[in-house]
């Protein structure tokens, strides 16, 4: 079983492994370590998929309603959780049989093996979350994806967001109005000058212009996650050009249209401090700080 660590980051908690328990893997840096390894006995696959992620639900504290997971208290909550998928791969098959016909279809339209394990598991652990927020069974959440693809509960207030790549995976949900999670490897911004017209608004650019290159590099990525996590929670995917608007950190923004204009409601989009590896971006309609955690498998 893993030890772990909860400290303060930019917003919220961030539950970690002990750096003894993962640096003789990968250097204290869990995407480095190979997709063969997995941080688990071998023993702890007898528990299931739904006993090892409640055990890691619980040990992380989130959303503690009294001595209950669920509740009000989980309902209310502003959550960004963050997975690494190579850790879960062990209950892929148990993964499989959590998800409805509509996500099977989606999991067998891609092409790669690779791509269809880690979509399954990244939409079994957003059921497991979502089932452990509402006090539902996993199978049993109505969970429903726009023409978007932006996930949503049909006649509950509860709002969700999924972002997936590269072997990771972020679940964001909020009973307080629309959210969107976005994640990606820091070793991304190498690929970011090269599409950067693509992603800052000429204002933004303009302010951007006289740092360093790799500093530029990375705050091109920081732009681009705030940027797609204020689009996932507006609902309207990639119809809206980057470039065509402005997303600077911790300020309430209106949600972008698809027409090119600005929405009613406003969003706050905040970076996560989840590790040196990553950059994550969450934006809300709720302006509290989010309760953030990696959950990795650990017994009941």
């Amino acid at each position: 079983m893993f030890r772990i660590h909860i400290s303060k980051g930019t917003y919220g908690q961030v539950v970690m492994p002990l750096p003894s328990d993962i640096g003789r893997f990968a250097s204290g840096s869990i995407p480095n370590l190979p997709r063969s390894s997995v941080l688990l006995r071998p023993d702890m696959t007898a528990g299931g998929l739904r006993g090892v992620f409640d055990g890691s639900w619980r040990q992380a504290g989130i959303a503690l309603d009294g001595d209950n997971a669920q509740g009000s208290g989980a309902r209310d909550a502003l959550l960004a959780l963050f997975f690494d998928l190579a850790a879960w791969r062990p209950w892929l098959q148990e993964a499989l049989s959590l998800l409805d016909e509509a996500e099977q279809a989606r999991v067998r339209r891609k092409h790669r093996p690779g791509d269809r394990d880690e979509l399954a598991l990244a939409y079994a652990l957003h059921r497991l979350v979502l089932g452990s927020v509402l006090g539902q069974d996993p199978t049993e959440v109505a969970l429903e994806r726009e023409a978007s693809g932006r996930p949503y509960l049909p006649g509950d207030p509860l709002h969700t967001s999924l972002s997936h790549a590269d072997g990771f995976a972020a679940v964001a949900v909020s009973g307080l109005g629309a959210i969107g999670i976005d994640l990606e490897l820091t070793t991304r911004a190498a690929e970011m000058p090269a599409i950067a017209d693509h992603v800052w608004h000429p204002d933004e650019a303009r302010a951007l212009a006289a740092l360093p290159e790799a500093e530029q590099a990375i705050a091109l990525l920081q732009l681009w996650v705030r940027k797609e996590a204020l689009l996932k929670a507006a609902g309207i995917g990639l119809s809206r050009e980057m470039h065509s608007f402005m997303a600077p950190a911790d300020q309430a923004l209106p949600l972008p249209l698809a027409d090119g204009g600005d929405g009613v409601v406003r969003a706050i989009a905040r970076m996560l401090d989840v590790g040196p590896a990553w950059l994550a971006a969450l934006a809300s309609v709720d302006g509290s700080g989010p309760r953030v955690a990696w959950l990795h498998p650990l017994e009941q």
